[in-house]
């Protein structure tokens, strides 16, 4: 039996060792592109969902004492507003009234567009061992609203006591 050349041995060589180069440069070339693909495609995601602005416009409260033996329940009206953005917002908006350590946490379906407003309702009363059998109807110290856009990326929205969006109810 003889053997192949040297010659024809070396261009063999050289000639498998291009071909594998050639396969893994398209396949790398594929799936960088496939990857910058889907990078570019979430970063302008958050970029549209970053110039989101969502505000609490006022929380209206009753600013009555406390009282015993009262058969009365207490509302925090909310008005948010869904200043800017690009993207409609996640139809899931979570309201969260704290009074005195007690949390009130509400949870709706509402698609807000660019520009519009809703106003929540969340019962605010405290009643039992906690606040000795009195209802208490005091002025939340926070309320915080919460949606995402995107369904991944939160939107967040505070108002606290003190601030020019607590407005009691006459």
């Amino acid at each position: 039996m003889k053997a192949i050349s040297p010659m024809i041995a070396v261009v063999l060589l050289i000639a498998f060792t291009v071909s594998v180069g050639g396969i893994l440069s398209v396949w790398l070339s594929t799936l960088s592109t496939t990857q910058t693909t889907i990078v570019s495609s979430g970063t302008e995601k958050q970029v549209r969902c970053g110039a989101s602005s969502l505000i609490i416009k006022e929380v209206r409260y009753n600013a009555t004492q406390p009282c015993t033996l009262c058969n009365i329940s207490h509302y925090v009206n909310t008005t948010i507003r869904y200043e800017s953005g690009a993207e409609v917002l996640s139809p899931n908006v979570t309201f969260e009234v704290i009074s005195r350590g007690t949390r009130n946490i509400s949870t709706h379906v509402v698609t807000l567009d660019p520009g519009e407003s809703y106003t929540n309702s969340t019962n605010a009363t405290t009643q039992g061992a906690a606040a000795g059998g009195v209802i208490l109807a005091i002025p939340p110290e926070l309320v915080r609203v919460r949606t995402f856009c995107q369904t991944n990326i939160p939107i967040t929205a505070e108002c606290k006591s003190g601030q020019p969006c607590m407005i009691p109810s006459s």
